[in-house]
Formats: C-alpha cells, structure tokens, sequence
C-alpha cells in the first residue's frame, strides 16, 4: 500500500535509487533499500523485504538398468551408491539435476527391501535431497541369484556286492550325508545349499553278465534348482558255486 508524494516535485521528477543486502538461505532474504529524492535533494527512505526460497525437488530423469548378480541373499547385494556421480555411473539412463544445488551438493540416501528366493529381488530406494531439503525417490531392482551349481569333487570306488541281478544292488544314497559316507573320496559342496537343503535322486542302468554292471546315476540339486549329476559303479556278481547236498 505503500504511495509517495512531494509537495514541490512531480512524481516524474523524484529520483528512485536501491541497494540490496542478503542474508540467510532456504529462504535467501534480501532486503532492498529504496531511497526517493526530490529535486532540491529532500531525500528519505524505505525497505523492502523479498524472500528467494528453492522449493522444487531435484529433477530425476530416465530409469536405471535391472542389475543381476550372483549370490545367496539379500547381503550379496552390490554397495549402494553415495552421491549423483555414484548413481548416473550405473547402468541405465538416469541422470539428477538440481535448479539450485550442484551435484556435489545433494545428498544421496537409501534403504533396501527384498522378496523372494531364486532370485531374491531387492528395491533399492534411493532420496536425492538438494541443500533446501527438497527431496525426491527413485527405485533401483537388483536381483540376487545363485545359477551355480553343487561342486561335485573326487570319485566314488567300484561296489561289488554277491547277488544274481541289478534288484541285488543296495539301496540308493537319499542324502549328501549318505552319499559322502560310501567308499571313496565323492564331496558334495554348494556356496548357497547346505548339504541337509540339497536333494538327491538316481537311476539305474545295468549291463553284461558275471557280473552284471549297475550305472548308478546320481543327480544333486540345490535350493535354486541348479543340478549336477555322477556315476557309482556296482558290481553285481555271482560267485557262489551250485550248492550240493
């Protein structure tokens, strides 16, 4: 509502100066001091008070790329990035930018939920923050997966057992513990599986005569699905001469 008014100068003929002072941010307050001066250099003064405030969260634009990696859970997960430079160095097309703020001075947070198993899917929700608190969320999908299969090590020794047939073979191994128990040097080991949450399963083929040849097959798989398989030689023969009574 402010007006002003001389007895002796038009308007027209008072001359305006200002000078400006600033203090603070988030607002940044500037105080504008105007003076009015009539033409006998009469002058007086007043102020004006403008608040510059940044009230726009940074812009975030494009998506990052799916990342997948391999591991057990959810603590495999890759370090979660620290900074803008951190965060438009991962795959994909995204890119922060601030009206106000330079890159080195937003401020970069995250936490982390998963779900799931093979692959544990993590979001990773990154807050990019500028220096007046304006903030905004993007999210960034990690999947943790385990494609590696158990590692089989060393050999299982050549059964031989007294009987007539393949049906005289002893009974398959159901565990990694009974496998690992028979004769020889066979370990089983998986990175993510332990060795109670691996299953086992076979099958047999048999050939020749005296003896006849069992070709065990055994297949191990772990929590995820990933298999492998190996052999147990059985020796099915007879050698027990005709009974004469």
């Amino acid at each position: 509502s402010l007006t002003i008014a001389d007895t002796c100068s038009l308007d027209a003929n008072i001359t305006v100066s200002s000078s400006d002072s600033s203090t603070g941010t988030c607002p940044v307050v500037v105080t504008r001091t105007y003076t009015v001066t009539d033409e006998c250099g009469n002058s007086d003064t007043f102020t004006h008070t403008i608040n510059i405030d940044d009230t726009t969260a940074p812009a975030i634009t494009g998506t990052l790329t799916t990342t997948t990696v391999e591991g057990c859970d959810a603590g495999d997960a890759p370090t979660a990035a620290t900074t803008v430079a951190q965060i438009e160095a991962l795959a994909g097309s995204l890119t922060i930018a601030d009206t106000c703020s330079s890159d080195a001075n937003i401020t970069v947070s995250s936490s982390d939920s998963s779900s799931g198993t093979c692959p544990v899917v993590i979001t990773r929700t990154y807050t990019v923050t500028d220096e007046c608190g304006n903030a905004d969320t993007f999210t960034h999908t990690i999947n943790i997966d385990d494609t590696t299969a158990p590692a089989i090590t060393g050999t299982l020794t050549t059964t031989t057992v007294e009987g007539c047939d393949a049906g005289d073979a002893p009974a398959a191994a159901t565990s990694g513990a009974q496998i690992e128990a028979l004769a020889g040097s066979l370990t089983i080991a998986d990175t993510c599986s332990s060795d109670s949450n691996i299953t086992v399963s076979s099958s047999d083929s048999s050939t020749g005569t005296c003896p006849v040849v069992v070709t065990r097959t055994y297949t191990v798989t772990d929590e995820c699905g990933n298999s492998d398989t190996f052999t147990h030689t059985i020796n099915i023969d007879d050698t027990t001469a005709p009974a004469i009574t």
